[in-house]
């Protein structure tokens, strides 16, 4: 298959751990975002992305747009759907994309939960992996509008993370970004070392 031999998706494999539905899943929307907001190359664009799921599908956008939490450009807001907003602060467009309903039927979600907690014949785990597989190369296939919407939106995106000073705790030691700590007795303190009141 073609996608197998992509550079960025063996990054983003590299980076899961394992090939399933849902990293598939997260590199197609996450490639069809970025062909919406008109990008080749994510570093084309500031790009920002809002994740509406903390599942495998947001590792692809840590890897083919470049937005990570440590870099500020990865805010998770969960509401449980493969729904990503992903905006340019240059441009000030964005797009939401989600990946249409699908429904396994319920013999493979059996055939799944019986996996999952372990209790398979060794014939069940290899029809898991073969069915597995056969929806792997079914989502990385497919076109875009049998698999996924984008649509135009608009929406504040977060501003750049600041650059704060980090004093230390003088209680712990520790060293705390500024806008985290608190007064405790004249003394700056860390969440943790600060007195809690209670009422």
């Amino acid at each position: 298959m073609e996608f197998e031999g992509s550079a960025d998706w063996r990054k983003v494999v590299e980076f899961h751990g394992h090939v399933c539905p849902g990293l598939a899943t997260g590199y197609r929307l996450a490639k069809a975002a970025l062909a919406a907001l008109g990008y080749q190359d994510p570093e084309e664009g500031d790009l920002v992305t809002i994740a509406e799921s903390d599942r495998c599908t947001i590792d692809p956008f840590q890897i083919v747009l470049g937005c990570t939490i440590g870099k500020g450009k990865l805010y998770i807001n969960s509401t449980g759907k493969q729904a990503f907003t992903v905006g340019c602060r240059n441009s000030g467009r964005a797009v939401r994309v989600i990946q249409l309903p699908y429904k396994y039927s319920a013999e493979s979600d059996e055939l799944t939960r019986r996996v999952m907690s372990g209790k398979v014949s060794d014939d069940e785990y290899r029809r898991y992996k073969s069915e597995r597989e056969a929806r792997i190369r079914e989502i990385m296939t497919a076109p875009d509008e049998a698999l996924l919407k984008v649509e135009p939106v608009t929406v504040v995106l977060p501003e750049k993370e600041m650059i704060y000073n980090s004093p230390c705790c003088e209680y712990c030691g520790e060293q705390v970004m500024e806008p985290w700590t608190r007064l405790r007795e004249g003394k700056i303190a860390c969440v943790a070392c600060a007195v809690t009141v209670t009422r």
